[in-house]
This record gives structure tokens, C-alpha cells and sequence, in this order.
């Protein structure tokens, strides 16, 4: 039998719901921040010869995509540890929002690293 909830409170509060928010956009936004920072970034690389450039958007749209993730599990873990169900309130909203912020924070994770991969194996400087 699940546990109750105890704090419903935090879950309706402007500031819990801002969390959830955070866990479920944060992967999303990070991914889309990074491809658009190394879309521009790539002639200031290449003319500069410094590939750091492209390696420090990775690692902090990494950053805040796993900052995302961990939201979402900490919420997770707040919520009951349960998977959404078709009831209303506060809770099952919450247990919604958290695991789509678990799921795109994982898959995003996944494209920011697979990019990151491709700057590192792939010299961007070749296509200009």
C-alpha cells in the first residue's frame, strides 16, 4: 500500500510547482540552449582554433539537463514513488509532471552527450 503524502502543501505552492515546472522542462530547454549556443559558436571556435568553446556548452547544458533529472527524482521521491494514475488533484498531477521530467531528462541527456560525442570524433571546422 502506497505511503501518504504528507506535505500537499509544497506540491500546491508556488515554489513546488516552479520545481516541477523546472523537472520536467529543464532536459528540453537545456538540449535546445546547447544546439543553438554551438550552431553559433562553431565559426568563433574554428577561426580561434579552440574547441573548448564547444566543450563547455556540452558540459553545461549536460549540467542542467542531469540538474533537471535530479528535480524530477527528488520530487519523485516526494510524490510516493508511484506512477501516475488517472485521478485528479494535486498529487497526480505532480506524479505526471515528475515523470515526464524523469523521462525527457534522461533523453535529453542522451542527445546533449550523443552531440558532444560528435564534436569530439568530428572536427565542426571540416564543413565550413
Amino acid at each position: 500500500m502506497p505511503e501518504p503524502i504528507d506535505d500537499v502543501r509544497h506540491l500546491r505552492a508556488p515554489r513546488g510547482i516552479a520545481l516541477l515546472w523546472f523537472a520536467m522542462l529543464a532536459g528540453p530547454v537545456a538540449w535546445m540552449l546547447g544546439l543553438n549556443a554551438q550552431y553559433g559558436l562553431v565559426r568563433v571556435a574554428c577561426a580561434k582554433q579552440n574547441m573548448l568553446y564547444l566543450h563547455g556548452v556540452s558540459v553545461l547544458t549536460l549540467l542542467l539537463a542531469l540538474a533537471g533529472g535530479l528535480a524530477a527524482w527528488r520530487e519523485w521521491k516526494r510524490t510516493g514513488r508511484e506512477w501516475p494514475g488517472e485521478e485528479p488533484g494535486a498529487i497526480a498531477r505532480s506524479r505526471f509532471m515528475v515523470a515526464v521530467g524523469l523521462l525527457a531528462s534522461a533523453l535529453f541527456t542522451l542527445a546533449i552527450l550523443s552531440q558532444w560525442a560528435a564534436n569530439l570524433f568530428f572536427n565542426p571546422c571540416m564543413a565550413i
